[in-house]
């Protein structure tokens, strides 16, 4: 058997998996930007320094912003300290 042959089956299995991932990312987006759609009534929302009437959408986006930033932030403060162990 060959060194090629080996690693065919491993590539395969990532690909899929890239596959799966953005499958799910793409499933997760529409349903976030339907679910943001439908709820497009304005709400009474207490900022943190001022209280306004909004657009729920509006509300929808920012948490999504949001949650992706901290989820940026710990997933970066995670990959450090994988690799201070590793090294």
């Amino acid at each position: 058997m060959s060194h090629d042959q080996v690693e065919a089956p491993a590539s395969s299995k990532a690909d899929r998996k890239e596959r799966n991932r953005r499958i799910a990312a793409l499933v997760v987006g529409v349903i976030i930007v339907v679910f943001a759609i439908v709820n497009t009534d304005k709400v009474k929302v207490d900022w943190i320094v001022t209280s306004s009437s909004t657009p729920l959408i509006i509300v929808i986006a920012v948490s999504f912003v949001l949650g992706l930033a901290v989820g940026y932030l710990v997933r970066g403060r995670r990959a450090k300290a994988a690799d201070a162990r590793r090294h």
